[in-house]
């Protein structure tokens, strides 16, 4: 600023120079009285004045120059850091909205998987369902608690596709489970029996929780598939039949090939159809 300044200085000096020497020049024109001398006088101090106004004014163009040269870079150094300053808080501003956009995005993602989970289960529970009342179909119609246990364990076999299967109901004058239906059951054991706790059967009971067992060892369970030979199932389910806080049955069932089943929400499907008929039916009177 301050050669800007002097700048303006020295241009205003050379401007008074220059009508110094025009008005020295038109005096010397104008009055002719003046010695020849005299005239002489006033040309040469008219052509110095000239000649360090030229030179005033050049210096004075060049700081002008250097002066608006400055003032420039001062003012690009001044936009420069606005902008500086700007880029700074649009890069901020930029990154807040990112995170923001990438929160969206994430809670966006999860409602939507929530809502294909929601979509799966009720899918599933209404599989399950169908899967429930082709298993209990036609048993309101049998009245014969044995009659009861082989409908059961046969829409199983239509369902599960089970090779093997054994039904046991609660004897309270015992205290004991006992055999009251079988499905392709070979073995001549069909008296067996077993408490609460006893084995896996009375484990299981005990637990009233579904358990299935997979790759069963070779030859553990033996079963005829057709006239020409017998296979050994690789995949074991138990059932507990529960009603109130008593086990009153359980389903012991053996298949080639584990199914595609929640059966413990299955196990709840079926308990609810069935299991109060059985406890019903095998209370002793009082």
């Amino acid at each position: 600023m301050k050669k800007f300044d002097k700048a303006q200085k020295n241009i205003a000096t050379a401007l008074t120079i220059w009508i110094i020497v025009c008005l020295a020049v038109i005096t010397a024109a104008l009055i002719p009285q003046l010695q020849e001398h005299q005239k002489y006088i006033i040309i040469g101090f008219a052509v110095v004045s000239a000649l360090w106004a030229a030179i005033t004014s050049a210096y004075a163009k060049k700081m002008f120059h250097q002066a608006s040269v400055t003032e420039s870079q001062l003012d690009f150094l001044s936009i420069k850091g606005t902008t500086d300053r700007l880029n700074s808080d649009d890069i901020d501003k930029a990154r807040s909205d990112a995170d923001d956009n990438n929160e969206e995005i994430k809670q966006e993602k999860a409602r939507q998987e929530k809502q294909q989970k929601a979509k799966r289960e009720a899918e599933e529970n209404k599989h399950l369902e169908q899967v429930a009342d082709q298993i209990s179909a036609d048993l309101e119609q049998t009245s014969d608690l044995n009659e009861y246990f082989d409908k059961l364990l046969s829409n199983f076999a239509k369902v599960f596709d089970i090779v093997q299967g054994v039904a046991y109901a609660y004897n309270p004058k015992i205290a004991k489970y006992e055999i009251k239906s079988t499905y392709a059951y070979y073995t001549p054991d069909t008296d067996r029996t077993f408490e609460i706790g006893e084995g896996i059967n009375g484990q299981v009971a005990k637990d009233k929780k579904t358990l299935e067992l997979d790759n069963i060892p070779e030859n553990y369970i033996q079963v005829v598939v057709s006239g020409l030979g017998q296979g050994s199932p690789k995949h074991l389910i138990f059932i507990p039949l529960v009603s109130g806080k008593q086990t009153v049955a359980l389903l012991e069932l053996a298949t080639f090939e584990k199914k595609n089943f929640n059966m413990k929400l299955l196990s709840e499907k079926i308990n609810k159809r069935v299991a109060q008929y059985i406890s019903d039916n095998i209370t002793p009177a009082a």
